[in-house]
């Protein structure tokens, strides 16, 4: 399940901008939908990266945090993708920067994302246990 939708890319960027962005064809009036469904795919990834071990994914419902964060993620891709790409808005490197900051304060249980399940996904990997000797062995127990 994706975190943003085209919908959402739309109230965060202008119509002929988005155009513009995800078209090579100067001349183009429609936005081209892979390359808008790439970034999306990409700015979802790199979320679950930052939140994978942490909670059960996909998320559902999604988070408002999230899917604003996913917004800026594939707004930012939109826009490095360009030739011009150098010389993005600062608006835009400003918001993409910011999203990381929240995702690694997420990652590192500095904010909540308020879950309503509020399960996280277990750590893969060992599990150790410590235990104290053994005082009484199964002779002594067996004598009462």
């Amino acid at each position: 399940m994706p975190y943003c939708t085209l919908a959402d890319l739309q109230l965060a960027i202008p119509a002929q901008t988005l155009v513009w962005l995800s078209d090579d064809d100067a001349t183009a009036t429609d936005i081209n939908l892979p390359v808008v469904e790439e970034a999306i795919r990409q700015a979802v990834e790199l979320v679950d990266g930052y939140l994978r071990g942490r909670y059960n994914l996909p998320l559902d419902p999604v988070p408002s945090i999230i899917k604003d964060m996913t917004v800026n993620l594939a707004r930012h891709w939109l826009y490095a993708r360009r030739p011009e790409g150098n010389d993005l808005p600062e608006a835009v490197t400003r918001t993409w920067k910011a999203a990381i900051q929240t995702l690694e304060a997420i990652r590192d249980n500095r904010i909540t994302l308020g879950v309503p399940s509020g399960a996280s996904a277990p750590e893969p990997g060992e599990i150790k246990v410590r235990a104290r000797p053994q005082r009484f062995g199964n002779n002594v127990l067996d004598r009462y």
